[in-house]
């Protein structure tokens, strides 16, 4: 057995039966990580060395640097409670006693020139220094150390340590490696961390992200039985938020409850502004409700406008409509017009009538000019209700009919929808138009077509053709200052409504489709409504299902005269159609749409080929059997 003395172990226990004693090693963890090549010990800011004569000689015990602090004469002439400021900070009544005493005797002005240092005493050039720290004063905190390190002759101590640990507060003047750096320095001077110097570390690690440096301050307190005070769980929190650990910082702030801290509202709003900046709103919200049901109503308007901004922006409904409810409508927090259309756009995904209606009352109490994507919104909140609002949303196009601000085919597409998946409500929307035409008010077109096309997509021709024939009756007749009526120039009827109509008659299950359309082409020109290239593209659909190719080829030509193109797919329809009747004018459309660039290529024309080669086949083989 080897004879060596053995190791003492100085735990928690030790320390309570024996606080006298200090153990050397600063980590047990941490050696390895911190342990550099010893530097001369500097003050953190400045970096000017120590004076040799005041290194720490090896042989003093260490605990020549605790205790109380010297207490000037004036100090004692003053009254007021002396106490040791390196305590640990556990204790809260010792903490105001602490702040009221530094209040009472340091000047009211914080910041002391350099020349009225020899007129303060040792004691209160410490507690100078440490406020001029906490306050992210470095430079005249290091000022202050290295007076008194250089005039005071001051040993390296455990306040030296922590006034320059806590100078590196300020978040461009202070870095986490030089806290590093000066744990270093200090475990080479055989010093230990006491809970004060724990406390700073972590008030500098919330300022400067070092998640392992922070976890090895926070396990160097439980082996020696350190507690966190109210400041040290605002710091662990505020720099777990930071650093985006949200799990984390949301498990802390659950600790701290448990433990009954209060936990301050700066905390809170930083919890809330990078949950909000993650994205994760259903967090932010739990939070926010949480400071409301502990009555803290420091919420600023910063951060409700902040959270309503990006809840509405990213369309999360639940966060847009708390802050909605709880802070626009009693007036608290006036949002942007931008806002106010998210809210709306958020509104219509979700089909929140209320929410909507509300967003128009605000814009509408600020003389805002609503345009037409405000009332599509709005008419895709009544459609996105549930069940959904087919009269509401006819009513939105009646407004804007009346407000000079004719809907368009975009506006109706939601009630489309609805039409398509419930064909049986073609019928309750043709009676609500007839409802609202009977109460007097303009029936834009865009209401009749998507009513029609609404027949047309569920494969309802017969009952499409009935609304269209009813859309004059829709028609409000304008009269003069005499009361006469006044002769429309434009009919109430559009292309767009030929072109449903027709889209419907080339169906392949369409009923007599050619008399249909042709019956369409002579309202168009009684009409005076001029065809565009879809309604030629659909005669020629509908001609060519009718074997009416002569008619067909007919259109086509009149589309190359005034310019317009086939779609390609139409053009590959007629061109079979000829080939499969041996007819050579599908090689003329196939070399018009080339020399047009409409991109035939080889495999169409070799497809042509063969079916025009069996037709020509099958067309001699006929005629021989009529000569035999």
């Amino acid at each position: 057995m080897s004879s060596t003395t053995p190791r003492l172990i100085a735990d928690g226990l030790w320390h309570c039966l024996c606080p006298s004693y200090n153990s050397v090693p600063l980590f047990t963890s941490r050696n390895a990580l911190i342990r550099r090549p010893r530097p001369a010990l500097q003050c953190a800011a400045s970096r000017v060395p120590l004076p040799a004569a005041t290194r720490r000689n090896s042989t003093v015990a260490p605990v020549r640097f605790q205790g109380n602090v010297d207490v000037s004469p004036e100090l004692q002439k003053s009254g007021l409670p002396v106490m040791n400021v390196w305590a640990p900070l556990d204790d809260e009544t010792q903490s105001k006693q602490f702040k009221t005493s530094l209040r009472t005797t340091i000047r009211p002005k914080t910041t002391v020139k350099k020349a009225d240092y020899p007129n303060l005493s040792t004691p209160e050039l410490y507690e100078l220094a440490h406020a001029a720290a906490g306050k992210g004063n470095s430079r005249e905190a290091m000022q202050m150390v290295e007076y008194l390190v250089r005039e005071r002759q001051e040993i390296p101590n455990l306040r030296l340590y922590s006034i320059s640990i806590l100078a590196n507060v300020h978040p461009t003047d202070g870095s986490a490696r030089s806290v590093a750096r000066l744990l270093a320095e200090m475990e080479d001077e055989g010093l230990q961390m006491n809970v004060q110097i724990c406390h700073d570390v972590l008030r500098v690690l919330s300022v400067h992200m070092d998640y392992l440096l922070r976890i090895d301050i926070l396990q160097y307190m439980r082996r020696h039985w350190l507690q966190l005070n109210t400041e040290g769980y605002h710091w662990v929190g505020a720099a777990l938020f930071r650093e985006g650990q949200l799990e984390l910082g949301v498990d802390h702030l659950e600790e701290m409850r448990k433990d009954n801290v209060p936990i301050q509202s700066w905390l809170y709003d930083i919890a809330v502004y990078t949950m909000i900046e993650m994205n994760e709103f259903d967090e932010a919200l739990i939070i926010v409700k949480d400071r409301i049901a502990t009555n803290d109503w420091l919420i600023s308007r910063n951060l409700w406008s902040h959270m309503l901004d990006r809840a509405a922006a990213f369309f999360h409904h639940r966060s847009t409509v708390y802050v909605w409810n709880s802070q626009v409508i009693p007036g608290y927090l006036i949002p942007s017009s931008g806002t106010c259309l998210n809210v709306l756009t958020t509104a219509a995904r979700n089909g929140d009538a209320a929410l909507a209606t509300s967003v128009f009352h605000i814009l509408g109490k600020r003389s805002t000019t609503f345009k037409q994507i405000h009332y599509d919104q709005l008419l895709t909140t009544y459609m996105s209700a549930s069940p959904p609002d087919l009269r509401a949303a006819f009513t939105v196009l009646t407004i804007m009919a009346s407000v000079k601000i004719p809907p368009t085919s975009v506006s109706t597409r939601p009630i489309l929808a609805h039409l398509i998946r419930n064909p049986s409500d073609c019928s309750t929307a043709f009676d609500i138009i007839s409802s609202l035409h009977e109460d007097g008010r303009d029936i834009p077109i865009a209401a009749s077509n998507v009513l029609i096309e609404g027949y047309v997509e569920t494969d309802q021709l017969d009952q499409a053709l009935v609304a269209y024939k009813h859309m004059h009756l829709f028609e409000r007749t304008a009269v003069d200052k005499h009361g006469k009526p006044i002769r429309r120039s434009r009919s109430y009827s559009t292309l767009d409504t030929f072109n449903i109509l027709l889209r419907g008659a080339a169906k392949p299950a369409a009923q007599q489709a050619y008399d249909l359309a042709m019956f369409l082409v002579s309202e168009m020109l009684a009409l005076g409504v001029r065809p565009d290239a879809l309604v030629y593209d659909r005669l020629v659909i509908i001609c060519v299902q009718d074997a009416k190719l002569d008619h067909a080829y007919r259109y086509f030509d009149e589309m190359e005269d005034l310019g317009f193109i086939l779609r390609s797919s139409t053009a590959q329809l007629l061109a079979k159609a000829l080939a499969e009747n041996a007819d050579s004018r599908c090689w003329d459309i196939l070399q018009r749409l080339q020399d047009r660039g409409a991109g035939v290529d080889e495999k169409q024309r070799s497809f042509v080929q063969r079916i025009y080669s069996a037709a020509e086949q099958d067309k001699a083989g006929a005629f021989m059997d009529t000569m035999g």
